[in-house]
């Protein structure tokens, strides 16, 4: 799939579209394909500085920003109870933390997300 890449804190020029591996899902996550991410100063302010960028990502890079995010759910794990592949849904995943919504698939816990009505 493709993801939205940071190898170092800085500018855009940082950012590089890549191929990277598939997220898998754990018993209480979905897997979604992401139509739409949105960016607020969660997202913008962390990628300027390496300090903050460790602190909430820890020093392994490359990383995928992002927590906001809208898509379809194409997976389901085990321990998912209320929602179902297709599901059109929305939310902020795994903030603060990793939340990998730069990329065409995002692993989310189920309780993170909520349908689209």
């Amino acid at each position: 799939m493709k993801a939205i890449l940071l190898e170092k804190a800085g500018g855009p020029e940082n950012l590089h579209l890549a191929e990277v591996k598939k997220p898998s899902i754990k018993e209480n996550e979905v897997l979604v394909a992401v139509k739409a991410i949105s960016l607020n100063p969660a997202d913008v302010k962390p990628k300027y500085a390496d300090e903050m960028l460790s602190m909430m990502y820890g020093k392994e890079r490359p990383i995928i920003l992002g927590w906001d995010l809208a898509g379809t759910v194409t997976e389901i794990g085990s321990e998912v109870t209320n929602l179902k592949i297709g599901d059109k849904v929305f939310g902020m995943v795994n903030f603060p933390g990793v939340g990998n919504t730069y990329a065409e698939f995002v692993a989310a816990p189920e309780a993170h997300l909520a349908i689209m009505a």
